[in-house]
């Protein structure tokens, strides 16, 4: 830690109080220095997604562009993992905004110009819902932010953190630096090699110290996927304590099935976390505590709209969805439902030191807060008995026949029907034949009868488990469905898609939107 602290203090020379500065790398040394260089100089870092899938270059450099020009960037931290990037960079840069390539710390030390900057880290949002937004986090939130999650997750000395999440992403950055807060060492690896070799990636991270691992739901379905012709000789799982699974829908088939396939390597129950969080808290809001085993409960699906209150049913109930407790508020976070009564489905919204101002340049009529100062998460959910379970996107419910469904859960019945093999599909509501009703998009690489044999298989799914009339699915091709850097499907982004496919309009870009291989909120 001495030698890399070092190093980012000659970094830091580099950014040469210009302006805030973007860092623009794949996990390594370097970002890591980049990100301890912008807090020497007291300069706001501002993570920035890689161009993989973004449609194509230029679609990246307007992102950057645009994130650039809202946070006021002037100097861009690159390193060799992008380097055919950086002449494409540097000239579509406006002027006085510098690419910096810090591949290697410079070799004698500079002066460090401090900027004073009133924001520690500026987190710009995945955009499941809308337009990214830039999350203004003060150094204050940060801290508070790492106090609630070392104070949480109970981080022993004896403890390493394991990242291959990108660390532009909030639940790889915070989790990184949590782990540092307390000094604890951390094993990172690339992105792209947990995404192409995920089984290899396995065991590598059982052969590391990792007791501590932070994961996205998609990611646990992944690893079990990559071991279904057997568990590899000597695989040991023991040394896990602690992996957490949030940063998108967390479902009861994916932790059942991955504790029942790691049991016999050593994996324990208990060690499974989900967890609730976003980037506006400073990531943490709520889990469960640390030791216990996780718990679902079975509600009726059909009351879930928001005021409903809540009904639980027997699993084999037909309207059953199991949904997976997520524990009570994070250490510091106040948590409340805009609904009165235990039980009562509402928006989730939070407040504490660690949750963010507000959203870079919006004006207030346009920040998510109430009128008594609670951040507004648009999610919706309920307490009981003192956890949290989470319903769905407040955007993503639709009403067909009187109804409530939200996307996510019928996009669930969808993903888990008897051997469909569909991993990213995308649920939304629209008008066909003058009547509302659902749409499905499910990627697969059947074409012609199969693909048609294959909507009609989930159709009759998702009618058992819903009524008759409330979804029509439809075939498209692989990885076309648009998604954030967390997993999720941008819905919004999907209508195009859809309008495609269904010859509602004529569609030119429907590229997805990931990380460098694909991954909270």
């Amino acid at each position: 830690m001495a030698r890399l602290l070092d190093d980012a203090e000659r970094t830091a020379s580099l950014i040469g109080g210009r302006g805030r500065a973007g860092l623009i790398m794949a996990n390594g040394e370097p970002w890591v220095r980049g990100l301890f260089a912008c807090f020497r100089a007291r300069t706001a870092a501002v993570p920035i997604a890689l161009p993989i899938a973004f449609g194509g270059v230029q679609s990246y450099l307007k992102h950057v562009r645009r994130i650039v020009d809202d946070a006021g960037i002037g100097t861009l931290l690159v390193d060799d993992s992008i380097r055919r990037l950086i002449p494409h960079l540097a000239k579509a840069m406006p002027p006085g905004v510098e690419v910096v390539d810090v591949t290697r710390p410079p070799d004698r030390p500079g002066p460090v110009e401090e900027t004073g900057d009133d924001f520690a880290i500026i987190q710009y949002t995945s955009g499941s819902t809308s337009q990214p937004k830039g999350v203004a986090l003060t150094a204050g939130n940060v801290a508070a932010g790492l106090a609630s999650i070392t104070e949480g997750m109970r981080l022993r000395p004896d403890d390493c953190m394991g990242l291959w999440l990108p660390l532009f992403h909030d639940m790889g950055l915070f989790a990184m630096l949590s782990a540092f807060s307390k000094g604890n060492p951390v094993c990172l690896w690339p992105t792209t090699g947990f995404a192409r070799r995920t089984r290899a990636w396995l065991e590598s991270c059982a052969a590391s110290p990792t007791t501590a691992i932070p994961m996205p739901n998609f990611a646990y379905d992944l690893i079990a996927d990559s071991v279904e012709d057997g568990l590899p000789e000597g695989l040991d799982l023991s040394r896990l304590r602690l992996t957490f699974n949030g940063a998108e829908p967390v479902h009861k088939r994916t932790i059942d099935r991955f504790t029942r396939t790691f049991v016999p390597a050593g994996y324990r129950a208990e060690a499974m976390h989900p967890c609730y969080g976003m980037a506006e808290a400073t990531l943490l809001v709520a889990w469960p505590e640390v030791g216990a085993e996780p718990e679902a409960l079975p509600v009726d699906r059909f009351r879930l709209g928001p005021g409903d209150k809540v009904e639980p049913v027997p699993e084999s109930d037909a309207a059953a969805r199991s949904l997976v407790a997520h524990g009570g508020a994070a250490p510091g976070i106040e948590l409340r439902i805009d609904a009165a009564g235990d039980g009562r489905v509402g928006e989730i919204q939070v407040r504490g030191p660690a949750v963010m101002g507000g959203y870079l340049n919006l004006p207030d009529d346009r920040q998510p807060f109430t009128g008594d100062g609670w951040l507004r998460t648009g999610d919706l959910g309920f307490l009981l008995d003192g956890r949290l379970y989470v319903t769905g996107r407040l955007k993503d419910m639709a009403i067909v026949n009187g109804r409530n469904y939200y996307a996510e859960d019928v996009e669930e019945i969808v993903r888990r029907a008897s051997g469909a093999g569909v991993r990213r599909c995308a649920a939304m509501q629209v008008t066909e034949d003058a009547a509302e009703r659902l749409a499905v998009l499910v990627e697969t690489p059947l074409e012609g009868e199969a693909a048609a044999a294959l909507a009609a298989e989930l159709e009759h799914a998702v009618t058992a488990e819903t009524g008759p009339g409330v979804a029509r699915v439809y075939p498209v091709e692989p990885r076309t469905i648009p998604h954030t850097t967390s997993g999720k499907v941008r819905r919004h982004a999907a209508r195009e898609l859809y309008a495609q496919v269904t010859n509602h309009a004529q569609v030119t870009n429907h590229a997805q939107v990931t990380d460098d291989g694909g991954t909270a909120r």
